[in-house]
């Protein structure tokens, strides 16, 4: 709420621990609580945290079945969402290009459905990987938000950085192995489905939209830590 000065005022100690956190980012880095329990305890709401729900309709679901790479798919492997973008916002949560060749190349090998995720700022790079890798399946960067959702609903597990797959990716109930820099890796809420990975340095660049090392710390999360999540979620 706004004071009498029309400065922004929280109403409760929980509120005012949200609040702070917005504003200092030392404080956002220190917290080790999820988003969902932080909305909770300010809502006065009892626990467990439920899960999110997205409604995907009948007609989007269709609209997706209906596109030409869908047709591609082996249904006998699993699909595994390998989500390359983060949008323009934070660049500096992307998992770098390379690392994602990487990954095309240790899971590429024919055991499973590999599809490329990404937005209209994805089409470049989406593009690079497709034509340099047979393996992978292009989705397309021109869905719609619900359309890109049932996408992600098509597949098995999902490999994320912390953006909108990802979230999408929980409301679904999918697997997902999330890749995390400089953003809160205890503010997301995998709800037991899946596995964090980050970096063993601290990121010296938190909540800055570029990245001012030499070797970020998400290119500090390696294609083998990805491979091992992968592996150990499947395995479930």
């Amino acid at each position: 709420m706004l004071n009498k000065k029309g400065y922004v005022e929280a109403t409760t100690a929980e509120a005012t621990q949200w609040l702070e956190m917005s504003a200092f980012d030392d404080l956002k880095k220190a917290n080790t609580k999820s988003y969902q329990q932080i909305m909770y305890e300010i809502l006065n709401l009892d626990l467990p945290i439920e899960i999110p729900i997205i409604h995907i309709s009948d007609k989007e679901r269709e609209t997706i079945r209906t596109k030409e790479f869908v047709k591609n798919l082996n249904h006998k492997k699993p699909v595994l969402g390998l989500n390359v973008g983060v949008g323009t916002k934070w660049p500096s949560k992307g998992w770098p290009i390379k690392r994602w060749q990487e990954v095309i190349e240790k899971l590429g090998g024919g055991e499973y459905n590999l599809l490329l995720l990404g937005g209209p700022e994805e089409v470049g790079s989406i593009k690079q990987l497709k034509h340099k890798y047979e393996s992978v399946i292009d989705t397309g960067c021109d869905n719609s938000l619900t359309e890109f959702a049932a996408i992600v609903d098509l597949c098995d597990l999902i490999i994320t950085a912390d953006t909108l797959a990802l979230h999408f990716a929980t409301a679904l109930d999918k697997k997902i192995v999330a890749l995390f820099g400089p953003t809160s890796i205890n503010e997301i809420e995998l709800y037991g489905k899946g596995i964090k990975l980050f970096s063993t340095e601290d990121c010296k660049c938190f909540y800055r939209k570029y990245c001012r090392e030499n070797v970020s710390c998400m290119e500090k999360i390696s294609s083998s830590m990805v491979i091992d999540a992968v592996t150990s979620l499947l395995r479930k």
